[in-house]
C-alpha cells in the first residue's frame, strides 16, 4: 500500500531521540535553574531578571518567524533542517556552559547584569536556530504519517528523560560541593554532551519530502498563520495550554512550603516524568484509534478530572498519596505533549494539498514561539495568583529546610495553584480546537493525495490532465484523479486495485459522496 511504506530504520529513531535528549537537557537546565542561578549565585536582583525575560520574548517575536523563513529559503544536499542541526550543536553547547559561569566576583552590578542580557539572548538565539529545525524534522523524514507520529512519540519520551538531567546532575553533585560549583559542572557537563547527541540525529535521519521551489519572503512567516486556518486554530488553542503549566512550575512551592521539606521535589519530579512518558509510549496507538484533536480533548479532560481529585483529597494527607495521585494526573500530559505536534504535521499537509506549498520551518518557528509566548504568561500569571494569595519570601536558595511561616489562607492558595486553578481554567484551550476540522477521514484523503503525488513525482509521473485536489481549487489529486490512472500502481510495484490503502471500489465510493456532499 502507497502510504504503508516504510522509510525509517532503528538508528533514526535512536539517533533523533538521542538529539532530543540534548535539547530537553537543556531546556530543563536553563528553565529549571537558570532563575535561581541569577539570583542566588550572580546575585542579580529578581526584578531586572524578570525585565530581562520579557524583552527577550519580544525578540523571540521577531527571531522565531525570521528563522523559520530562512529554514524554508535554504537549499542544501543535506537538505533544509540537517544543516543548521549539525552546524549549530557545537556553539549551543559553548553558550550552555558560559551561561553558568560563576563570575559573581568577578564583575560589577552592571557588568552581571549586561553578561546576563548577552548571555541569554545568545542562547535564546542558539535555541531558535538548533530547536526549530529539530522541531521540522520529523515532518520531512518520511512521508509515511504512522512512522511520523511514532519517532515523535518515541523522541518524545527520551526527550522527557533528558528533562530531568538537570534534576539528576544537581541531586549528585551539591552532595559534595556548594551551590556556585554545582552550576558549572552542571553546564559543562550538558553543554559537552548535548552537542554530540544533536549531530548523531543530525548525521543519520535524512529529509526524504523535498522542499516544494518557492519564493518565501520575511513576511510570510508572519502571514502564514492567517493563511492557513486550520493551523491558526492550533496555535490559539496551544497558546491557551499555558494554564496546565503551572502545575510543574508549582511543584517546588508545594513541596517546600506546604510538606516543609524541598528534597521531595526529586519524589514528585520522576514519577511524574515517568507517567508522562507512558502516555507518550501509548499516543501512537491511541492515534490509530482516534484523530489528534479528538485524543488531545480527551486528555486534558482527563487531566483535569485527577487534578480536581487530588484538590478534593487535600494537602493534609501524607505527601506519599498526593505524589501518587499526581502520577495517574500527568499519565495524560504525555499524550496532550505528542497530540500537538501531529497536528501540526496534520496541517502541513494540508496546506501542501491545498496549495502546493509546504512551509516547515515558518511552521515549527511559529510553534516554538509560541511556546515562548505560554511560558511567559505562566510566568507572569503564577506571579499574580502568588500575590493574591500573599505569598511571602519567595525561595531563593536550595536549602532543604527553607520553610518561612505563611498564612493558612496562602497554604490553601498555593495547593489550589497546583491542582484546582489549572483544572478549572486549562479545558479552555480546548475552544478554539472546536474549529479544527482535520478529522481522520480528511486526513486519510489528503495523504492518499499526497503520497500519489510524490509516487508520481519519484518515478516521472506527469500531472497534466489531472484534476486539482480537495474542493477542486488549487490543490493536486483528488481521489476521481487516482482512479482515472490505476495502471500507474503496477510501475512501482504497488498492490493491484489500491489507492493510499484503500481498495478502488472504497476509494470509488468515498470520492462519489465527497462529491455528493459538495453539490
Amino acid at each position: 500500500k502507497i502510504t504503508e511504506r516504510k522509510y525509517l530504520k532503528p538508528k533514526d529513531y535512536i539517533t533523533f531521540s538521542m538529539a532530543r535528549f540534548a535539547t530537553a537537557a537543556i531546556t530543563g537546565l536553563v528553565s529549571g535553574y537558570l532563575l535561581i542561578f541569577y539570583t542566588s549565585v550572580l546575585g542579580i536582583d529578581p526584578l531586572s531578571v524578570g525585565t530581562m525575560f520579557l524583552i527577550s520574548k519580544i525578540w523571540d517575536g521577531v527571531n522565531d518567524p525570521i528563522m523559520g523563513v530562512i529554514i524554508d529559503k535554504t537549499r542544501n544536499k543535506m537538505g533544509k533542517m540537517r544543516p543548521y542541526l549539525l552546524y549549530g550543536a557545537v556553539p549551543f553547547g559553548l553558550v550552555i556552559i558560559a551561561m553558568f559561569l560563576p563570575l559573581g566576583n568577578v564583575l560589577s552590578s552592571i557588568g552581571k547584569v549586561v553578561f546576563m542580557y548577552a548571555s541569554y539572548l545568545l542562547y535564546d538565539f542558539m535555541s531558535t536556530l538548533v530547536g526549530v529545525p529539530l522541531d521540522g524534522l520529523p515532518a520531512v523524514a518520511s512521508p509515511n504519517s504512522e512512522e511520523r507520529a511514532k519517532i515523535i512519540s518515541v523522541s518524545r519520551i527520551v526527550g522527557s528523560i533528558g528533562e530531568q538531567s538537570g534534576l539528576v546532575l544537581y541531586s549528585f553533585f551539591i552532595m559534595f560541593m556548594n551551590m556556585k560549583t554545582t552550576f558549572l559542572l552542571m553546564g559543562i557537563v550538558i553543554g559537552v554532551l548535548a552537542p554530540v547527541f544533536m549531530i548523531l540525529g543530525g548525521i543519520n535521519v535524512k529529509e526524504r519530502i523535498q522542499p516544494i521551489t518557492e519564493n518565501v519572503r520575511v513576511l510570510d512567516g508572519f502571514k502564514y498563520m492567517f493563511q492557513n486556518k486550520q493551523f491558526l486554530v492550533l496555535i490559539l488553542g496551544l497558546l491557551l495550554t499555558f494554564f496546565r503549566n503551572l502545575v510543574s512550575a508549582m511543584q517546588i512551592y508545594m513541596v517546600t512550603y506546604i510538606y516543609g521539606n524541598g528534597s521531595l521535589n526529586i519524589a514528585f519530579a520522576l514519577p511524574g516524568a515517568v507517567a508522562s512518558m507512558i502516555g507518550m509510549l501509548f499516543a501512537p496507538w491511541l492515534k490509530k484509534r482516534m484523530d489528534a484533536k479528538k485524543l488531545f480533548i480527551l486528555s486534558t479532560l482527563v487531566h483535569s478530572a485527577v487534578l480536581i481529585l487530588v484538590w478534593l483529597v487535600g494537602y493534609e494527607v501524607h505527601w506519599g498519596l498526593t505524589a501518587a495521585l499526581m502520577f495517574f494526573a500527568m499519565l495524560p500530559v504525555g499524550i496532550i505533549n505528542v497530540a500537538p505536534h501531529l497536528m501540526v504535521i496534520d496541517t502541513l499537509d494540508y496546506w501542501e494539498d491545498k496549495t502546493g506549498k509546504r512551509q516547515e520551518g515558518i511552521a515549527f518557528a511559529i510553534v516554538s514561539l509560541r511556546s515562548k509566548v505560554s511560558s511567559a504568561f505562566k510566568d507572569y500569571f503564577m506571579a499574580f495568583l502568588l500575590a493574591t494569595f500573599l505569598f511571602a519570601t519567595p525561595l531563593t536558595s536550595a536549602v532543604n529546610d527553607h520553610s518561612p511561616w505563611q498564612l493558612q489562607t496562602t497554604l490553601d492558595g498555593l495547593f489550589m495553584i497546583f491542582t484546582l486553578i489549572p483544572a478549572v481554567l486549562n479545558p479552555v484551550c480546548i475552544i478554539p480546537f472546536l474549529f479544527y476540522t482535520l478529522s481522520g477521514k480528511r486526513m486519510a484523503e489528503i495523504n492518499a493525495r499526497l503520497s500519489y503525488k510524490r509516487m508520481l513525482e519519484e518515478h516521472g509521473g506527469e500531472f497534466e490532465g489531472l484534476e486539482s485536489g480537495e474542493g477542486k481549487t488549487v490543490g493536486w489529486l483528488s481521489l476521481e484523479d487516482m482512479l482515472r490512472t490505476p495502471t500507474l500502481f503496477a510501475k512501482v510495484g504497488a498492490e493491484p486495485g489500491e489507492v493510499g490503502g484503500m481498495s478502488l471500489e472504497q476509494a470509488n465510493k468515498l470520492a462519489y459522496s465527497k462529491r455528493a456532499e459538495t453539490k
